[in-house]
Parts: C-alpha cells; sequence; structure tokens
C-alpha cells in the first residue's frame, strides 16, 4: 500500500532522473570513476550501475544495501557531464526506501556518523585541500549547525532512527 508520502517520494525520484540524459549515462562512468567509495569498495558500490537499477528495477533497488553505501560527497554530481544529480537521486531514493520500511542491515554506525557530521561519510580537511586544488568548493567536516540541529530533532523523534548508546 503506497502512502501520500510515499507517492510523493516517488514521483519526485520519477522528475530528477531524466531518461534522455540516463541513457547517455551508460557509456560514461565518470560517477563511477571519480567516487571514494567505488575505489574502496568496487565490488560493493557502482554509482552508474546504481543508477540504472534505481531507473530499471526501483522496488528491487530498494531492498539492497548498496543504496545506502553512498557517501554524499557529491564527487558525482560535481563531474556528470550529463548533469545528473545523481547524489539527490540517491537521496530520494533512500527516503523512498525508508518509507516503505527498508533500512541498511546495520544502521546504527551510519546513524551515528550523521548525528556527528550530518554525512554519511567522514570529510577530513585533507579532501577539502584536494577538492581547493581541482577547483572545487570546500564542503566542510559536517554539515550547518542549522541542519545538524534539525537532524537531531528528526532522530529523537524517530522510533525508527533511535540510537542506543
Amino acid at each position: 500500500m503506497e502512502t501520500e508520502i510515499s507517492s510523493i517520494s516517488k514521483e519526485l525520484l520519477q522528475r530528477s532522473i531524466n531518461a534522455e540524459k540516463l541513457r547517455y549515462c551508460y557509456g560514461c562512468g565518470t560517477c563511477t570513476a571519480s567516487c571514494p567509495v567505488a575505489k574502496v569498495i568496487p565490488e560493493n558500490f557502482n554509482p552508474r550501475g546504481l543508477l540504472q537499477k534505481i531507473f530499471f528495477d526501483l522496488s528491487k533497488t530498494l531492498t539492497e544495501d548498496e543504496l545506502w553505501l553512498c557517501a554524499w560527497c557529491y564527487t558525482c554530481y560535481e563531474r556528470c557531464p550529463q548533469e545528473l544529480k545523481t547524489t539527490e537521486i540517491f537521496l530520494l531514493t533512500r527516503n523512498l526506501a525508508v518509507e516503505r520500511g527498508y533500512f541498511p542491515r546495520q544502521p546504527t554506525a551510519l546513524i551515528k556518523q550523521i548525528l556527528r557530521s550530518g554525512r554519511t561519510l567522514e570529510i577530513t580537511p585533507a579532501r577539502d585541500k584536494r577538492r581547493i586544488a581541482l577547483g572545487l568548493p570546500e564542503i566542510g567536516e559536517t554539515v550547518s549547525e542549522q541542519a545538524l540541529k534539525e537532524i537531531k530533532t528528526i532522530t529523537e523523534k524517530s522510533e525508527t532512527w533511535r540510537v542506543r548508546e
């Protein structure tokens, strides 16, 4: 049974995935080649492959752990010649997965990292220095204080995402 929130998330996701751009995406691989997560665990994470899975079999993709491996570093988005909003597509897909009751197998460490920094992966000063050298803006170690406050408020009110120390 699809809730109103699920249908809104699904609609946003479908609008974010431009089928024409995605068709050209299949041969590129810039997102995967520049992804820090794909470099570390290429057997488990492939952004281009994940985009394809989302487009062709969303229901199955919602249940897969690969969906939760994106670090939200925006490197794929910044380098995509098709200007696909890859990171946003993954985020919308995660939201839809949660709305339907799917979570990563071991979310505790992930949730703690999100509560610390607002991101699923630690962004180090070295990463920001490299971004500056490449002409990209700094990301910073955490999201804004306001965003962190909102994240903490949401998790405090959610039984599902409450993390016990």
